[in-house]
């Protein structure tokens, strides 16, 4: 956050926006969940205008789709994307562990010894997710590329929506992988941060490309229907 954005209270569609974002990434709104607008318009205390708002605005992101005369739903995992999202992760990421070795400051290397302890004293999935994007924008901002980070992070909030389902079958694997990773840039050695960090997602989007299935899709979109 921008230090001008500091005490500054969010417009309400805004507000509503991100917090319709955070329950997806979450999983307490599971794809194919069914968004009733009134119910979030009472439930927000706000009128029917930004409630449209963020919706439209979840919409241009990709985070929820309209069907007709049907209503908003939670936008469904697609194989596809999850292909195309950790192929250009691999790209970014990978340069970003290589300069985050050589640049990282020892405040940095403990602020992610810290992260990787929270996820290994972590069951919760949704906790999980969170804290492994956490992970990754951190290493990411050690390489002191203000637009490579960025670009983690975008990438990062994408991964959580598919990495939630198997993150706790991943949670040991995991954090032994952050570790050794850390202790790559621990090292300053680029090649072997960049070379663990490569497998790290390759055995990431294996496990998230296996609970990627048709039952899962149609449980989350049944579910959906029963809410709506």
């Amino acid at each position: 956050m921008s230090e001008s954005a500091v005490g500054v209270t969010p417009a309400p569609a805004d507000r509503i926006r991100a917090e319709v974002e955070e329950g997806i990434l979450s999983g307490r709104l599971a794809p194919g969940t069914r968004i009733n607008a009134d119910e979030l318009a009472r439930e927000s205390g706000v009128s029917h205008i930004p409630v449209r708002e963020a919706l439209r605005s979840l919409e241009a992101e990709g985070w929820v789709v309209r069907r007709h005369n049907r209503g908003t739903y939670v936008r469904d995992r697609d194989a596809a994307e999850l292909s195309d999202l950790f192929e250009a992760r691999l790209i970014v990421e990978r340069k970003a562990a290589w300069l985050a070795a050589q640049r990282r400051t020892a405040a940095q290397l403990d602020e992610l010894v810290q992260v990787v302890e929270r996820q290994d004293a972590t069951t919760d999935d949704a906790a999980l997710s969170a804290i492994n994007c956490d992970f990754h924008v951190g290493l990411a901002s050690c390489a002191h590329n203000r637009v490579l980070e960025s670009m983690v992070a975008d990438v990062n909030k994408r991964v959580r929506f598919y990495y939630l389902p198997t993150a706790g079958r991943r949670h040991d694997v995991s954090v032994a992988e952050h570790r050794a990773i850390l202790d790559a840039v621990r090292d300053r050695d680029s090649e072997r941060a960049a070379d663990l960090l490569e497998r790290h997602i390759a055995d990431t989007r294996a496990g998230a490309s296996r609970t990627l299935t048709v039952g899962e899709s149609g449980e989350a979109s049944a579910a959906g229907s029963r809410a709506g």
